[in-house]
């Protein structure tokens, strides 16, 4: 996925949008959505540094998986850890994901082989037969292996993971932070990912608009914990 490189103006704007506050009905973002794996989300990925060691890269070609580690799921390797731990956005969910499952059960969860979860991995990356799912990714991912659900944008909360799209049909795929608001109007939002504007792992926020992201095209997916299977 292309990552757009956001001109001073909008730095500005995002500045101005950050101070604004949240409605009073929105709900701060450590409050957990109940049923949900977010708060081992937000344990596992506070746990990566966001000083640069943990770069970005994003190859033309090849069968490189993104993540900064083995991915492991009953003996089996999901995805094979880069030597450098660097990483691009859909191998970091998934392996923060993952992570998260075991660190909320204390190792591999019952009942959940590593088939399903060598699939999710292909739907996170976005290796789906139905096309109008290519845009959705993370959250078809979530929905359709039955592994959690769909989020409205008023629902969301930190830990939820989101695709976004922009209206330059760059994408990306990262955990969601908050929104940033201007009175009661969504105008942007902040996640967590890698890319290249924060050297690698880091927190950034991006505006919604005509130069920006395309906030019908931001898909938010929460994983559910326990999973019912």
């Amino acid at each position: 996925m292309r990552h757009a490189r956001p001109a001073l103006a909008a730095a500005v704007a995002v500045i101005a949008a950050l101070a604004a506050p949240a409605p009073a009905n929105d709900p701060p973002a450590s409050a957990a959505p109940e049923g949900s794996l977010n708060p081992w989300v937000l344990e596992v990925l506070r746990e990566y540094p966001v000083d640069g060691s943990f770069g970005y890269h994003w190859p033309k070609q090849g069968g490189w998986e993104g993540a900064t580690q083995d991915v492991v799921w009953g003996g089996r390797v999901l995805a094979k850890g880069d030597a450098q731990r660097r990483s691009y956005c859909c191998g970091l969910t998934f392996e923060v994901y993952v992570r998260a499952l075991q660190r909320a059960q204390g190792g591999d969860v019952p009942g959940l082989d590593a088939d399903t979860l060598h699939e999710a991995r292909l739907r996170f990356f976005g290796d789906s037969r139905r096309e109008r799912e290519r845009k959705r990714l993370v959250q078809f991912a979530l929905e359709s292996l039955r592994l959690g659900e769909s989020v409205p944008h008023a629902q969301a909360r930190a830990g939820d993971f989101v695709q976004l799209w922009r209206t330059d049909e760059s994408g990306h795929q990262a955990v969601f932070i908050n929104w940033l608001w201007k009175k009661d109007e969504i105008v942007g939002l902040t996640y967590w990912s890698t890319q290249p504007s924060t050297r690698g792992i880091g927190y950034r926020s991006e505006l919604v608009g005509q130069s920006g992201v395309d906030l019908t095209q931001v898909h938010v997916g929460r994983a559910a914990w326990p999973l019912r299977r």
